[in-house]
């Protein structure tokens, strides 16, 4: 697979916010960051360099989206409706990780001054993936931040699995929060899945009630959230932190690298190993011909401990 690459790039603006996009680098976000007056603050951990990229070997940095699957699929293969479908990815690896939607040029559809929109065609069955499909993504600003809308549409005559997510990279903040509440998981369950991700988290048969759950930034891991509540904080650098809420993603992955120099925290429409489980589990992910499935995500900044006056005329994330 040729290197993708970065540029050209789409930037758009709105409030206190500003973001860059790269269609040709899988249709990535580079950048999102607030500035006023007296700073600048990086929402997500800034993409630097503006070469081109191996696509199985990206940056540690910006966000991309995950289809037509999510996170990792050991060997590249699974069972779908009495048939094996064995991917070819090139991974050095061997496995499925994260789709393929980030390492494919994405289409600039239109843009205005606060919001771009992109499109990816995958028109025919190939190795990568036996189901075609359109899939559009839109980045829009407001004064509250990011809002990333994802939809897929299953062009095929046959009914495809898919699992939607958003992979951003942020940063890790080593300041201790005065108010530890404030950065807990609200989820029915959590699951641990290992460093390398190749953990399976087998969802549970029964609904279970939601239990409050540390925020997983201090040792290395993976760990899902099983049916989270849809919102979670991050601590940043004071007086702020980070809300980030989704909609059509019932789980949440946090990733915490060797290092802690960023988190991965990423909205999942399927738990991780989701294709490797039982038919059951493996049916809840089907969609259907001319049928759409949707992501929605937003991430915004939030000011803490900050007096009145101030506090007033910052923007509410969204």
């Amino acid at each position: 697979m040729p290197a993708l690459e970065v540029h050209p790039t789409v930037r758009i603006q709105a409030g206190p916010y500003a973001a860059e996009i790269s269609p040709s680098a899988g249709g990535r976000l580079l950048c999102l960051t607030y500035t006023d007056a007296n700073q600048s603050v990086d929402c997500i951990v800034p993409w630097q360099g503006r070469e081109a990229f191996e696509a199985h070997n990206w940056p540690k940095a910006g966000a991309f989206v995950m289809l037509p699957f999510t996170n990792r699929l050991a060997t590249a293969q699974f069972n779908w409706q009495d048939q094996t479908v064995t991917l070819h990815n090139g991974s050095p690896t061997g496995q499925g990780l994260h789709g393929f939607g980030h390492r494919r040029p994405w289409q600039l559809r239109q843009t205005t001054s606060h919001s771009a929109e992109l499109a990816l065609m995958h028109p025919a069955s190939d190795a990568e993936w036996p189901w075609p499909f359109a899939a559009t993504l839109t980045y829009q600003l407001s004064e509250a931040g990011l809002r990333m809308e994802l939809s897929l549409c299953n062009t095929s005559t046959g009914v495809m699995p898919l699992s939607l997510g958003w992979h951003p990279f942020l940063p890790h903040s080593t300041a201790c929060p005065e108010d530890q509440g404030d950065y807990l998981v609200h989820a029915q369950r959590q699951h641990a899945i290992g460093l390398d991700g190749l953990g399976l988290a087998v969802a549970s048969v029964e609904p279970l009630p939601m239990q409050c759950f540390a925020l997983p930034t201090e040792q290395a891991g993976t760990t899902a959230f099983e049916h989270y509540s849809g919102t979670v904080h991050l601590p940043l650098t004071a007086p702020w932190r980070l809300e980030m809420t989704s909609q059509n993603a019932a789980h949440l992955l946090v990733h915490t690298p060797p290092g802690l120099k960023h988190l991965c925290v990423e909205p999942i429409s399927a738990l991780p190993g989701a294709l490797k489980q039982d038919l059951r589990t493996r049916n809840q992910l089907g969609l259907g011909p001319a049928c759409t499935g949707t992501l929605v995500c937003t991430l915004g900044l939030q000011a803490l401990s900050l007096p009145m006056a101030t506090a007033e005329t910052l923007p509410r994330s969204p």
